[in-house]
């Protein structure tokens, strides 16, 4: 049985528009991180009294702060961090706020992903590869002769 090409063209529109709407949320929730110097404009030229944007690991927390490890470049960056937002040691934090002497940030917008939700991520990553990999290898073979892959026939 075979599908209709009216058939295929429908699927075909709604993953389209599946993936336009999976970018537009991207570009929603990212759009502002793009707007403010980071830390290579940081290093370059600090910029004193700014909002700036900043992303990377907790270090360590205390009272009323958290110091942040910046790994974005080659140099190592460690921000103290101004804000009453729980974060623990290991957290990965996006933020932006006003820049003060010393590496010194007063945050007025703070994202947080708990490290278990990194790992958790890696984790569905890989065995979405591995599936992925599988699928491949059960339809598809590779001809070293030919140097191309080739549907297997089933």
């Amino acid at each position: 049985m075979e599908i209709s090409s009216r058939k295929k063209r429908l699927v075909t529109a709604t993953i389209l528009l599946a993936l336009l709407a999976g970018l537009c949320l991207y570009y929603q929730e990212n759009y502002e991180a793009h707007q403010y110097p980071d830390t290579t404009v940081i290093l370059k030229s600090y910029p004193v009294g700014e909002t700036v944007s900043v992303s990377g690991k907790v270090a360590s927390t205390s009272t009323g702060g958290f110091k942040l490890q910046d790994t974005s470049t080659r140099e190592k960056v460690t921000y103290t961090i101004s804000s009453s937002y729980p974060v623990f040691p290991g957290d990965n934090v996006r933020l932006s706020g006003v820049l003060g002497p010393d590496y010194q940030i007063t945050a007025s917008r703070v994202l947080v992903t708990p490290q278990w939700s990194y790992e958790f991520l890696l984790l569905r990553s890989l065995l979405a590869f591995l599936f992925l990999a599988w699928l491949f290898n059960r339809y598809w073979h590779f001809d070293r002769e030919k140097m191309e892959f080739q549907r297997r026939k089933h």
